[in-house]
C-alpha cells in the first residue's frame, strides 16, 4: 500500500547579511493508494487536529489560531524530542489548494519541517503523495548527517504506516 520513494540528507548553506551557517535537511517522500475518493482523503488528512490518528508521534494537537483545512490555521503539537522526551512544536498550513495538495510548516528551536501532501485520482480511490523535509537548526546539532539519515527514515515511517490504514477505513 505505501511505498519510499526517495530519501535524501543534505548540507544546505544559510547566508544571511550578518553571518553563514551549514544545516542538516533530510527529505523522505511516500506514496499511500487509498479506496477513498480524492476529496474524502483530502479532507481527513488537511484536518491536523486528527494528526495523532495517524502519526502516533504527533500528540494533543491543539488548534491555536485560523481556521481548520485553511492558510494561516496554527496547531500546536506534542512531538518527541531528539532527547527521547516530549517537546512541543508549532505546525502551520502554509498553502492549501483543495482538494489537491497542501504544506505545512513546523517550527520548533531545534528543527525545521516543510511537509506538502498532494492527493492525485486514481483507478480506484486516489494516490497520496507525503513529501516530508526537516531542518536541523543551530549551531551545534543534535544529530550528525549520518545520524540523521538514519533518524529520519524511522520517523517517516510511522506516519506513512498510520496514513496507510488512516486512508483505507
Amino acid at each position: 500500500m505505501g511505498k519510499t520513494t526517495r530519501s535524501s540528507v543534505v548540507m544546505v548553506l544559510v547566508m544571511t547579511p550578518i553571518y553563514a551557517r551549514l544545516e542538516l535537511m533530510a527529505t523522505e517522500t511516500f506514496v499511500v493508494q487509498s479506496a477513498l475518493s480524492p476529496e474524502d482523503a483530502f479532507v481527513r488528512v488537511v484536518d491536523l487536529l486528527r494528526v495523532s490518528e495517524w502519526d502516533p508521534g504527533v500528540r494533543s494537537p491543539r488548534l491555536i489560531g485560523g481556521e481548520p483545512g485553511c492558510v494561516g490555521a496554527s496547531y500546536e503539537v506534542s512531538v518527541m524530542g531528539f532527547d527521547g522526551g516530549p517537546t512541543t512544536a508549532t505546525y502551520e498550513l502554509t498553502a492549501v489548494d483543495a482538494p489537491r495538495s497542501f504544506t505545512m510548516v513546523g517550527s520548533h528551536p531545534d528543527f525545521r519541517a516543510d511537509d506538502t501532501v498532494t492527493v492525485e485520482p486514481a483507478a480506484n480511490g486516489c494516490r497520496v503523495t507525503y513529501d516530508a523535509g526537516l531542518v536541523l537548526l543551530g549551531d551545534r546539532p543534535p544529530l550528525s548527517e549520518a545520524q540523521l539519515d538514519e533518524a529520519f527514515t524511522a520517523i517517516v515511517a510511522v506516519p506513512q504506516k498510520g496514513l496507510t490504514s488512516f486512508l483505507n477505513p
